[in-house]
């Protein structure tokens, strides 16, 4: 497949709250977006590594917007999530929303978005001990967890304000925890932190019990130091409530809404933007010949395919 850049017009159709975040926060205007999406695109026809991009602006703005309109900076984060697609392609492929597993997932909870909070945020609950080890392994988990990311970063709103993700270990075993293999721990955390276009402005936990205390720190570890600024972790709902509205909890928690609702929410995003995501296993690049693995290469040593961790390294959080 040729890699010919798509040129749709942008129209911005967002409340004033997220235009004022954009303005604000990612320093976008009118004409830095028009100016910066047409860099970005000839960006992508002229690199020879990249076989197969989208580069309609709602793809193309992820990356605009979480590098903050520097389009060298957001060109780089295009061609690394490229790679990181590939390179873990058992976490990015075939992404089908309709298959049974998800559904069974989302009837058992591990990870459920829970809509948006008074400044327009997404919050993402995350419990892991809900987590069925009978049925699923931690790529189930990491797969779940990348189609809901996916399918929210499609929306704008999502790319202006950012995510907040909150952590309940309640249930979490050590089952749970030794699911997860040291080199999975380490690209997963590295993937979301430094290459997947996300901006995670708080991450809270909640009930941590003591046993995960030194797999939490490990993980930490592997965050960013603006990332490790943003973590704050509670000892129970009614410290977490301090810093997130009870109201923006299911009512399960004390909240208004009920999980079977947010449950329900999130089987129709998924439904919508379905083919948008399985489309993403089009795109490709030629690994032997793109540039940021051989920059990277040269300074770090990049190792394997199971360990490009520090092939990453270099980008952000925001």
């Amino acid at each position: 497949m040729t890699n010919v850049p798509v040129s749709d017009k942008y129209c911005f159709t967002l409340s004033d709250q997220y235009g004022t975040l954009a303005r604000d926060e990612l320093r976008e205007s009118d004409e830095i977006r028009d100016q910066s999406l047409a860099q970005i695109r000839d960006w992508i026809a002229k690199n020879a590594a990249i076989k197969f991009c989208r580069s309609d602006s709602s793809f193309l703005l992820r990356f605009l917007r979480v590098r903050k309109f520097n389009h060298l900076a957001a060109c780089e984060s295009v061609e690394r999530y490229l790679v990181m697609r590939q390179r873990y392609a058992d976490w990015f492929r075939k992404l089908d929303t309709t298959q049974a597993w998800v559904d069974e997932m989302i009837d058992d909870w591990p990870i459920l978005p829970l809509g948006y909070d008074e400044i327009g945020r997404l919050l993402i609950l995350i419990k892991m001990g809900n987590f069925d080890l009978k049925k699923f392994v931690n790529v189930d988990q990491i797969r779940m967890m990348m189609m809901i990311l996916e399918s929210y970063y499609e929306e704008e709103r999502v790319q202006i304000a950012g995510s907040v993700f909150i952590l309940d270990s309640t249930g979490l075993t050590m089952s749970h925890i030794a699911q997860w293999p040291l080199s999975d721990i380490k690209n997963f955390v590295d993937c979301v932190n430094h290459t997947f276009p996300l901006r995670i402005k708080e991450v809270h936990t909640v009930n941590l019990p003591r046993y995960a205390i030194a797999v939490s720190e490990l993980c930490v570890s592997f965050a960013s130091p603006k990332l490790k600024k943003r973590i704050h972790c509670h000892r129970s709902i009614d410290d977490l409530i301090k810093h997130v509205k009870l109201a923006s909890l299911p009512k399960e928690y004390g909240g208004e809404v009920p999980i079977n609702t947010f449950k329900h929410n999130l089987r129709v995003l998924l439904s919508k933007h379905r083919s948008t995501i399985l489309n993403l296993d089009q795109m490709a690049v030629d690994l032997s010949t793109c540039l940021v693995l051989k920059e990277n290469s040269s300074q770090s040593g990049l190792k394997n395919d199971s360990g490009v961790v520090g092939s990453f390294r270099k980008l952000n959080v925001d």
